[in-house]
């Protein structure tokens, strides 16, 4: 049988190969590997810095909502408020102006029938000269 004779040259090849090898990775791919991780980070924690913006800004527009739309509500609220106290205070106000014309109605209309009764007895005394006025002309 006939070994394998390890010739010294492949092992200070691959010594070489091993050497090589180890300080190409401490001194390029781990600052590589690392400078690549470092961007990974910066650009995935931006993104996760924006979405977690993005989800700050819609729960902050989703609040402003629903406080627009309360003050809505409450702006209809209060208009319906005043509206029924101005239709209240109208018809209030609509009464009032009946009660006070009618009451002026009845006045006037008491002042007339006593004027009528006045002229009505005025006539009625100078009914009875005029008569006797339009008797004698027709006498003579």
């Amino acid at each position: 049988m006939d070994l394998v004779q390890v010739d010294l040259s492949v092992v200070i090849i691959l010594l070489l190969v091993w050497s090589l090898y180890f300080i190409l990775k401490r001194s390029f791919f781990d600052p590589i590997n690392r400078i690549l991780e470092e961007r990974d980070l910066a650009i995935n924690g931006a993104q996760k810095e924006s979405l977690q913006k993005g989800k700050e800004l819609e729960e902050k527009s989703r609040i402003y909502q629903e406080k627009l739309n309360t003050a809505r509500l409450e702006v209809y609220n209060q208009q319906e408020v005043l509206r029924t106290e101005g239709l209240n205070e109208r018809t209030q106000i609509i009464h009032k102006a009946r009660e006070e014309s009618e009451d002026i109605i009845q006045s006037t209309k008491k002042e007339l029938q006593g004027q009528v009764v006045n002229v009505k007895k005025d006539l009625e005394s100078e009914l009875t000269p005029i008569a006797d006025g339009i008797v004698k002309a027709i006498l003579r």
